[in-house]
């Protein structure tokens, strides 16, 4: 089955633009609890590139400093064993549990673990974990990266390329200053960095903090937004 979900994957994403083989990820990771899934993935893929760039399948391993540190004293902490195996072009990272699954991803802009609106404990009881893992790496779909896209981090990341040049392999585009240092997620502050330290240092400036969606509509939209959507939907 995954054979079949993997090259389906390969079909969508097409080529990735920064191939890194992984020929010991199976070894390393074995007995850790992750999907069988993940391996597959590896072993077809590696730690790749795809989407011009905007997204990489990541090296957990590679990224262990950086999301312990992200974690902080929050209240993920110690919940579960999180793995990051997914980041896009600007640091956001994807963590994946073993018993939770996507209970969260970090964002640089925001300086916050945003907390997903449901985990995939059910799904990864019910013997589902590959399918969660799938979910995860096909959180973007190619149709919505282009430069006239309505999401601006897209935009932003076509931007990037033209002024900074193309990522390799664990580089991100970040602002310089780091968001807690009064920078900004805008095209001038940007540069090219080396993703963990980068990550790492940033979260040990100042503790992430935890974000819900509720909490990101509130910041969108102004107190009382969460309760004006709900009486249009009841409408």
């Amino acid at each position: 089955m995954s054979e079949a979900e993997i090259d389906e994957f390969e079909k969508e994403y097409g080529r990735p633009v920064d191939f890194i083989s992984a020929p010991d990820a199976s070894r390393v990771f074995v007995g850790t609890g992750l999907p069988p899934i993940l391996f597959d993935y590896w072993d077809r893929i590696g730690f790749s590139k795809f989407l011009g760039g905007f997204f990489q399948v990541i090296n957990p391993k590679d990224y262990e400093g950086a999301l312990d540190a992200w974690l902080g004293d929050s209240k993920f902490r110690g919940l579960d064993r999180y793995y990051a195996i997914r980041m896009d072009a600007f640091g956001n990272m994807d963590a994946f549990g073993i018993k939770t699954g996507s209970a969260f991803t970090t964002s640089v802009f925001f300086h916050a673990l945003l907390e997903a609106a449901e985990d995939d404990r059910a799904a990864i009881r019910e013997g589902k974990g590959n399918d969660a893992i799938q979910a995860v790496l096909v959180r973007t779909l190619p149709e919505d990266v282009h430069e006239d896209s309505e999401e601006e981090s897209i935009r932003l990341f076509f931007a990037a390329k033209d002024k900074l040049g193309d990522l390799r392999h664990n580089q991100i585009y970040a602002p310089v200053p780091a968001i807690p240092l009064g920078g900004q997620m805008r095209i001038e502050d940007l540069q090219i960095v080396d993703a963990p330290s980068y990550l790492r240092m940033v979260a040990e400036i100042a503790p992430p903090r935890v974000m819900t969606m509720r909490d990101l509509t509130r910041l969108a939209f102004g107190d009382g937004a969460e309760e004006t959507l709900a009486g249009l939907l009841r409408k």
